[in-house]
Formats: C-alpha cells, structure tokens, sequence
C-alpha cells in the first residue's frame, strides 16, 4: 500500500512511523509549483494526506489506485468531493480541532486593531515615541456579534464573556435554550450588523455564505465597526471591503483568510493601515498542529481497519474500497 503526503503538512516522526508501518510512504515537503506536478505526486498512491492544495477533479481522474484522502484540516472546499465520489474515493477531515486557537486569534486581531499595536510598533521602530497618535479602544463593554456558532463561534463566545462583552449571534438554529446557555441574544443578520462594534465570521464556506459580506452588509455596520474574518477568504466580497476600508466607512478590519491564498504583495489589502493581514495561521499553534495531525492519521488507520470516520462523502461507503496491503 503506497501511502502519499501531498504537500507540507505538520509530521513529526513519530506520526510518520505510523505511517510506515501502515504502507509505503512517501512525504513531499515543497508546494507543488503546478497541478501536473501534484498529479505527479499522488497519481500512483492508495492513500493520500492532503494540506492546503487543491485536489481537483483532474486529479481525481488521474489517480489510478486512490481509495481514500485524508485532508489535514477542518476545510474541504479546495477539493473536489463530486469526483472523489464519482471515484468511489473516501474523503476524511479533522472536525472541530484548534477551535481554542482560532478564538484566541479573533481577539488578536481585534486587540491589534482596537488598540493600533501595528501602527505602533511600525513607528516606533522608525523613531516616532509620540503617544498621541495611538489613541484606541477598549473591549470591556463592547457589543461583539458571532456569525455561526459552532465549536469555533461558542469558544469565541465564553472568551468574549471575560472582557464583558455584550454578545448577540446569527446562526441557523437559534434557540431560546442556547440563548440562555450561551448568555446571548441571537438576533438577524442586519440587527447584528448596525449594533455591533466587533463582526467576527464563524462559518464554513458553502454556496449560501460565499460572499455573504459585501457592499450592502458593510454599509449597515458602524463607521466604529471592525470586521474580523478567520473562516474562509470568500465569505466576505474582498473587493467591497477594500472600498469600505478606504473611504473610512468601518474602522477596520483583521484578515487571516483572503479569497486568493498566497494573498498576493500587490493586493490592494495590503497597502491598508486599518487592516491587520495574517497568512491564514489562525490555527498555527503547537497543540492544533499536534491535534490535526493524530487525527488525520487516525482516519487512516480506521479506514485501513474498515472502519472509516470523520468521511465527509459518506455516500462512497455503500461500496467501500479497501486499499490492497
């Protein structure tokens, strides 16, 4: 059994000796530099682990013997779950980890803005001591709205009890007896929007969220309003952010995702001060990295046993595919 890791993923050695154990195993520690590279990779590979690469139908098409993927993250939208079914390709995730280190991240970013840390680190390492221009804001008594209230969205929500933040939400099942648990009020989406002081985005991207932040949705939050996004690049319409940024219609706004990842040097993004830009690390900590690998490989290994979890195309398991050992 030929086992493939894909493209650079976190795999200390004692994860990878249980791959080896599992197969024959293959690591690549560089980004492929094309799609023909990466079918390259995995075109003769049972298992493949995939991180941050899109696994495209073509690819899908040209995998001789793959029977299962197991992609080293929460996120799934970069590959292409109708072809792997169509290939009878078992696609696993790892739900619901680094939720700790994501919420810790919103309020990185917030404080970043709220408080102008970049602006005054950048001046002060140019010499500029001058105080006055790094008057900010203060958490303690804000409104903060949480769209989504998954693990992510609910742990975002405890922290922000902390700094005494009123908390209002969207979510697609709101409840009175979450309310009460939760200590919110779920409102509507343009409730949320004029009454908050800080919108953070807890969503998955799906065809009904892409781009759910735009023009219309900026223009009803606060001009005293930040904007913070650690979900997906494409839940926020980038190009109407931009404008919102420029003209000073919300204060500003921290960005760990983007809607092109690399976020390429010449992006408008970043040439903004009231922007706080990170490379999609919200995740990045030592204890999501060590939880997102055991549990990609711990797909593996049930899968090799026959029995599959976390697979997020459950309708390939009528007619399971074991890999040859």
């Amino acid at each position: 059994m030929k086992i493939v890791v894909s493209d650079p993923v976190f795999l200390p050695e004692q994860y990878r000796k249980k791959l080896e154990i599992l197969g024959d195993l293959k690591v690549f520690e560089s980004t492929p530099s094309s799609v023909e590279e990466f079918i390259s990779r995995v075109r003769d590979a049972d298992i493949v682990i995939v991180g941050r690469y899109g696994f495209s139908g073509k690819a899908f098409n040209a995998s001789r013997n793959l029977t299962m993927l197991s992609v080293w993250q929460t996120g799934y939208d970069h590959i292409d779950l109708k072809a792997a079914t169509e290939k009878g390709v078992v696609v696993s995730n790892v739900p619901d980890y680094a939720f700790d280190s994501v919420a810790e991240m919103v309020f990185a970013l917030a404080l970043n803005l709220l408080r102008k840390v970049h602006i005054a680190d950048t001046r002060l390492r140019e010499g500029n001591f001058d105080w006055r221009n790094y008057v900010g804001n203060q958490l303690m008594g804000k409104t903060i709205g949480v769209i989504g209230t998954g693990s992510i969205g609910v742990r975002v929500i405890q922290i922000a009890h902390g700094f005494n933040m009123n908390v209002i939400s969207v979510t697609g099942h709101p409840s009175a007896e979450k309310e009460r648990k939760l200590g919110i009020k779920f409102v509507d989406l343009d409730t949320l929007l004029s009454e908050s002081d800080i919108v953070t985005l807890h969503v998955p991207l799906t065809p009904s969220t892409e781009k759910m932040i735009g023009a219309k949705e900026l223009a009803k939050m606060k001009k005293s309003a930040i904007l913070i996004n650690t979900a997906r690049g494409k839940v926020v319409d980038e190009a109407a952010l931009i404008e919102a940024l420029k003209e000073k219609e919300i204060l500003g706004a921290g960005l760990d995702v983007f809607e092109k990842e690399p976020l390429p040097v010449s992006d408008p993004l970043t040439k903004l001060e009231n922007v706080v830009l990170t490379p999609h690390i919200a995740f990045l900590t030592e204890e999501s990295l060590e939880e997102c690998t055991f549990v990609c490989i711990q797909n593996i290994e049930r899968f090799v046993e026959g029995k599959p979890q976390n697979v997020v195309n459950p309708e390939v398991l009528t007619s399971l595919r074991l890999p040859k050992p």
